[in-house]
């Protein structure tokens, strides 16, 4: 039985045993003067001694011991939300009111740590209202712009007509866009987007991306180069968001890049950890600010907001990628330069010892 939970009210034996030794003595040293046996006046001092105990042991636990392990309880029924133990760690302890102490500095820890989460959470939700609110303003307003204009008499100008109507429909898809950032980024958040972790041949999916984003990069007059250095990287992780990951960093690098840039991709086996492997997307753009860096996975946060917008980011991609590495376990590293490029660098779990279950 635990120490903590044991019949015997410690508290009350504590309180006790003073008063009762110190009673006993009296009547001891009394009792010599008026006893004629000496051993007489120690049995009587043992008696009081024993007598002043148990009253006042039982007193104190039918005042006490109730209220302290009710007390205890509704600390260890706290439902606090923050990750960490629900109830406070086993510790032996001299006596009930020392264990109620340690629970009680327990749960003030843990409310502590409860209001500082619901601060930094207020503060979070308000930055992201204002983000959010913004993104969604500047489209929308650009939509009834072209709209108000349309309407005024501009419908009847076919050249108008159709420059504003493009237009419109570019704000309107960039609205779809933001949209659907917003409730995969939530769903990741969330833990609602789980991965479904298989074997995937690493190399063909970025074959694959490579060529649904060579279009763009042919538009901005930039080339793409993948450094196939490990021929069969098979890794284990989901396929889809692995895809939505590097579609991000290499439409990212190729957005940032400069006329006639290079943005170069390569997979290879991690020095140190053979079960890794190691992704680099480098590009020769703009670079990042030392004091940005922190920041770009952050949501809404842009390097260059105008250019951004202009090129149809939602300042979302980052962020996203940040929340699919995590859910594998993972995480993005940067390293950049101003005017000579950014580094994107992630590690995924190798299977090629899983080559046989490779997804198709």
């Amino acid at each position: 039985m635990n120490a903590d939970t044991s019949t015997y009210f410690r508290t009350g034996i504590r309180l006790a045993t003073v008063p009762a030794i110190l009673t006993g003595l009296l009547f001891a040293v009394a009792a010599i003067f008026w006893m004629e046996q000496l051993s007489h006046a120690f049995l009587g001092g043992f008696i009081a001694a024993f007598l002043v105990f148990m009253i006042l042991y039982l007193y104190t636990r039918h005042l006490l011991q109730r209220r302290v392990e009710h007390i205890r309880s509704l600390i260890q029924r706290l439902p606090f939300r923050s990750p960490g133990a629900d109830r406070p760690p086993p510790k032996l302890h001299s006596d009930e009111i020392e264990a109620l102490q340690h629970d009680t500095e327990w749960s003030r820890d843990k409310i502590i740590k409860e209001f500082r989460k619901m601060d930094e959470a207020e503060s979070y939700r308000k930055e992201f209202i204002g983000d959010i609110s913004h993104e969604l303003k500047t489209p929308i307003f650009s939509v009834q712009g072209y709209l108000e204009t349309l309407l005024d008499g501009a419908l009847e100008d076919p050249e108008v007509n159709q420059l504003f109507l493009s237009k419109a429909m570019k704000n309107v898809n960039r609205l779809i866009f933001l949209t659907n950032d917003l409730m995969e980024i939530s769903r990741l958040e969330t833990g609602e987007l789980k991965p479904e972790f298989s074997v995937i041949p690493l190399n063909n999916v970025i074959h694959d991306v490579i060529d649904s984003l060579q279009y763009k990069a042919e538009q901005r007059n930039v080339r793409i180069i993948f450094e196939e250095k490990e021929t069969n990287a098979f890794a284990l992780a989901d396929r889809n968001q692995i895809r939505q990951v590097l579609v991000n960093l290499i439409e990212n690098a190729i957005k940032y890049n400069k006329p006639e840039g290079r943005v170069y991709i390569s997979t290879r086996f991690t020095e140190q950890d053979q079960s890794k492997i190691t992704v680099s997307i480098r590009d020769t753009g703009i670079g990042i600010e030392p004091e940005d860096i922190g920041r770009v996975t952050e949501r809404f946060f842009r390097v260059d907001k105008s250019r951004s917008r202009e090129q149809g980011g939602t300042g979302l991609g980052l962020s996203i990628v940040k929340h699919i590495l995590e859910s594998h376990k993972e995480r993005l590293e940067i390293e950049s330069k101003i005017g000579q490029g950014t580094v994107f660098r992630f590690n995924l779990k190798s299977a090629d010892h899983h080559s046989d279950l490779i997804s198709a």
